[in-house]
């Protein structure tokens, strides 16, 4: 290979390890790079930090003192003269933490480990100093400078004299420490940047590579997209005075609503089910809402319900011609649901409607049926592998674009995660990752669950679901704010409903309840129609229900 691109492909702490030893090599520009001229180069660079190669010490097997070069530092010289920095910045974070260590608690909850710094010294410095803050010591110059010492990295920051008067130099080059989570933000924002640079050449070297199939790399993309969010939120805490002026302000302009239109208003979204409602409050944003039961118990069918009973309500909530119902479903196509929320409205034999076979004012109800949905907001994704940051990056547009009010994922098992995982390490990361999707954009979201074996084996007067019957993962039951359970109630044989019955008793148990109580809510589920209703109140097309 000529020396021109074998130059160009060396990193910089290999033309380091190369001027150590005295080999002597040709620049890209034609110049002799002998071991003097390398020395004073990198120096050069790591005084003005306006190119300076960045090195950045992590932990590995576990070992506190082990430290690794990689990153900026291991990517070619042409590539780190341009990568995002701010040394300045980076001198007034550590100059203000010296002057008043007090400020550490703002400004790490910004920059959260010493990789953000671009400087390899900085690196060093601000990790002695998080460890110092951790065990409780004094923060100055000499305890940083031993603590560099114990983990390794005197060296890296010029030896134990050139650090000591570093520190005293950017301790008095900062005035105060007034205004240090501000220059902690610019110190972030530039690693975000260079993270961005480095997932960019990433993506592009994983889609070269033949054997990568589009789905591997967009999913490496997103999760990457989500970690850099991630490392720009650090939460806020609140006074409590102003989130009770906030919480006071919103139950007056309920009551004033109310007042105005002359109707009751909840402060979450109706489930369409009054009993269920006066338990819940309406379900609100942030909130991850589970919905077990076992196989053809009718989990899908109540998410659909409840899908309906939101999207036919929008308007009456809104006047932007926004909201809705974002729907995942994992089993059924996209056809195959509207079908069932058609029939389901329209009180209509599912299995009759698909064959065509319709009687009586079938087709006048299913007409009217179709009228009322015509402005039902529903989205559906039918796509039948779908991993969670397709799931994000899907609600994510979706809410941009139509301000969705309500995700459903039918059903949270499906959903696909590392499958190098166990399964039960697979079922948390989904659920913590809805919870958080929850969060993020600030709605509800339901997901159905299937619950394990246990519910079956168990004697008859005991088959009532618990939160342990959850399948697969204790998470979900944790990271919940509510779990709903179906339960078939007993039928005329004594042992659950039977195939010859159409219409029969179902309680919706809500197990789980992070804000309000638990109880029963009795319903009434039609398998024909494939539609819940509350006992109190079924419509009388319904089949007569079972008497226990």
């Amino acid at each position: 290979m000529p020396h021109e691109q074998l130059l160009t492909a060396i990193t910089t702490p290999q033309f380091r390890r190369l001027a150590e030893i005295g080999v002597t090599l040709r620049r890209p520009n034609g110049d002799v790079a002998g071991l003097a001229s390398v020395s004073r180069q990198v120096q050069e660079w790591l005084k003005s930090g306006s190119c300076a190669p960045a090195v950045r010490p992590s932990r590995s097997n576990g070992s506190s003192g082990a430290v690794r070069e990689r990153s900026n530092a291991e990517r070619p010289v042409a590539e780190t003269q341009i990568v995002p920095h701010n040394i300045e910045a980076e001198q007034a974070v550590l100059g203000a933490v010296f002057i008043e260590p007090a400020c550490l608690a703002e400004v790490s909850l910004v920059v959260k480990t010493p990789e953000m710094f671009y400087r390899a010294s900085h690196q060093h410095i601000y990790r002695a100093i998080l460890d110092l803050s951790a065990r409780g010591a004094e923060i100055d110059w000499v305890h940083v400078t031993e603590e560099v010492r114990r983990r390794g990295g005197l060296e890296a920051c010029g030896g134990a004299e050139t650090l000591t008067a570093y520190l005293s130099e950017i301790s008095h080059a900062v005035p105060s420490a007034y205004g240090a989570e501000g220059y902690a933000s610019m110190v972030r924002d530039r690693y975000v940047m260079r993270e961005i640079m480095h997932t960019a050449g990433e993506i592009r070297s994983m889609a070269l590579e033949e054997t990568r199939t589009p789905g591997e790399v967009i999913d490496r993309l997103e999760r990457k997209v989500f970690e850099l969010a991630a490392a720009r939120y650090h939460g806020e805490t609140h006074n409590f005075m102003e989130l009770l002026s906030q919480v006071i302000a919103q139950q007056q302009q309920m009551k004033e609503w109310r007042m105005s239109h002359n109707a009751d208003r909840l402060p979450g979204l109706s489930s369409g089910y009054s009993d269920l409602d006066q338990m819940t409050t309406g379900w609100k944003g942030g909130e991850l809402i589970v919905v077990g039961a076992r196989p053809g118990q009718g989990k899908t069918s109540l998410a659909l319900n409840i899908a309906e009973n939101v999207a036919l309500t929008t308007q009456d909530r809104r006047e932007d011609g926004k909201g809705g119902v974002l729907l995942f479903s994992l089993e059924m196509t996209g056809t195959e649901i509207v079908q069932r929320i058609l029939c389901a409205r329209a009180g209509v034999d599912l299995r009759a409607a698909k064959l065509g076979v319709f009687r009586g004012d079938d087709e006048a109800r299913l007409n009217e049926a179709k009228n009322q949905l015509a402005t039902a907001q529903v989205y559906i994704d039918d796509s039948f592998t779908l991993n969670l940051s397709e799931i994000r990056s899907k609600s994510r547009r979706l809410k941009e674009r139509a301000d969705i009010e309500l995700i459903i994922v039918d059903y949270l098992q499906l959903v696909k995660d590392n499958e190098r995982l166990d399964r039960h390490l697979q079922i948390g990361n989904i659920s913590r990752g809805l919870k958080a999707l929850a969060r993020e954009l600030d709605v509800p979201v339901i997901a159905a669950a299937q619950l394990n074996r246990g519910v079956e084996q168990r004697s008859t007067r005991e088959k009532k679901p618990m939160l342990a019957d959850l399948r697969e993962s204790g998470s979900i039951e944790q990271d919940a704010d509510q779990v709903i359970m179906l339960y078939p109630l007993q039928g005329t044989e004594g042992e659950g409903p039977q195939p010859s019955q159409d219409s029969y008793p179902v309680d919706l148990i809500v197990a789980k309840n992070r804000n309000g109580p638990t109880g029963d809510v009795h319903m009434v589920f039609n398998r024909r129609f494939t539609r819940f209703e509350l006992a109190a109140r079924v419509p009388t097309h319904f089949a007569r229900i079972p008497q226990a």
